[in-house]
Formats: structure tokens, sequence, C-alpha cells
């Protein structure tokens, strides 16, 4: 079998690829502090070693791709935002595909619902412009602005507009506004959870209270690393959930 080179091509400097990746934190050090924490994740830290919690650069453009997410699948969501951005000026052509910069919340706001209902997007057809509008109304420096607020108070401005949970809200906290101490509790951090942490609560639903107080114990747990845990324990139980299900 051979192996096809892939050429990336970027405008983006030595800088910004470092920031993306976060190479700023020392990586050794965040394992040791989530070891103090956690012994249990000590297993995780060596099998998924180079995991990293990444920054995204566009707060707005991390805000919509999450919003494509709730309730839907891994392929249908990356569907959905090739399409959002479609709609972006074009920046280059590679390999034969036309690449867009992300477009601004006023051109999503514009976007005629049935319009995004014919490219599948369902409800969201509805609640991503509105959320765009919601964006437009709270004025253009809100949404990076709620990177300099305390989670609990960027957490409540985001679940005021309408479509966005407490787990999307979390979702945008960690990786659109960086608040590292975030943990969002979907299917496999519940598992997770559940297994190291709180057996008492094994095969129990995930119910608002319960999400609440997962997430705050885990905060609480991991303090400002909570983003770097949460990415250890998810891939791992994405990686194995069907095999400790089989009891193997």
């Amino acid at each position: 079998m051979t192996r096809r080179s892939a050429v990336v091509l970027s405008n983006g400097s030595q800088s910004d690829f470092e920031q993306l990746f976060r190479l700023d934190w020392d990586s050794e050090a965040i394992e040791e502090k989530l070891r103090e924490s956690s012994p249990e994740l000590a297993p995780y830290l060596v099998g998924l070693d180079g995991l990293r919690l990444m920054k995204a650069g566009c707060t707005e453009e991390l805000f919509f791709s999450f919003m494509c997410t709730p309730n839907n699948n891994i392929t249908r969501i990356i569907q959905m935002v090739r399409h959002l951005a479609s709609y972006g000026p074009i920046l280059t052509e590679i390999e034969g595909r036309t690449v867009h910069r992300f477009p601004s919340a006023e051109f999503i706001a514009g976007i005629p619902e049935q319009e995004l209902r014919a490219k599948g997007f369902g409800y969201r057809a509805a609640t991503i412009p509105g959320a765009a509008s919601s964006i437009l109304s709270r004025g253009s420096l809100w949404l990076d602005g709620l990177r300099s607020e305390t989670y609990e108070s960027a957490h409540r401005q985001l679940c005021e507009i309408k479509g966005i949970g407490p787990k999307l809200a979390d979702c945008i906290a960690l990786f659109g506004l960086h608040h590292t101490d975030v943990i969002p509790i979907d299917t496999h951090i519940w598992q997770a959870y559940t297994r190291l942490y709180r057996p008492d609560l094994k095969d129990k639903a995930l119910t608002d209270a319960r999400y609440r107080e997962a997430a705050s114990d885990l905060r609480a747990r991991f303090g400002g690393y909570g983003g770097w845990a949460q990415q250890y324990l998810f891939v791992d139980n994405m990686q194995n959930w069907r095999s400790r299900q089989k009891g193997t």
C-alpha cells in the first residue's frame, strides 16, 4: 500500500499554528496536573499521548459550526458546516475544491429557512439564522466579549439564545471562548463520569439536574484544565465503549 502525501496550504503564520494547537501550553505539566486531580486518568494519558485542546481563532465560525451539532451525527454535521461555509467569500482552490472564508453572522441571519431545510438542516434551518440575528442584536463585540466574562456569565448569556441549551453553551464556551475549565457533558463524558467517579449513577439518564451536577463536579475536580481532561475522557470512551459494554 502506498501512502499519498498531502500538501497543506495556509496563509497562517507559525504563531497562528502554535496558537491553534496551544503549543504555548506545557502538555507534560498539564498531564501531571490531571494525574494529581484524577489518578484514574493515568492510563488514558499514556494511551493518548499528544492529544491537545485546540484553540479556534474565529469565535463566530466555531459558534455556528456547533449550532449544527445538536441531535446530529458527524457525517451530517460536516456536510452542514461545509454548506454554511460555501456562502462565504472564496479564498482559493485546492485540489479542485473551492475554499471559502466562513460567512459573517450578518450574512447567515439573512439565509432563508427553506433554503437550509432543502439542504437537510431540519429544525436548525430556523435556529441558525435566528441565532445569527440574536448575535447582531447584542452588538458586534458581544460574542468575543464573552471570552473575558466569567464562565457562569458567558454560559447564562449563551443559553438565552433560542436553540442553545446547557451542553451546546458549554461546547461554545470551551472551544470558542477558551474557558478551559469547562467540560461539556455528552453521552461519552456521562458514561466516563459514571464509570470513574459516580458508579451510583451508572445507567441513569442524563437529566438537566444531573448535567449541572456532573459539570460542576468535574470543573471543581480539574480546575482550569477541565477542557483538557474532557479530551482524554471523550476520546477514550469513544474508542472503547463498545468493548466495555461487552465486558472485554
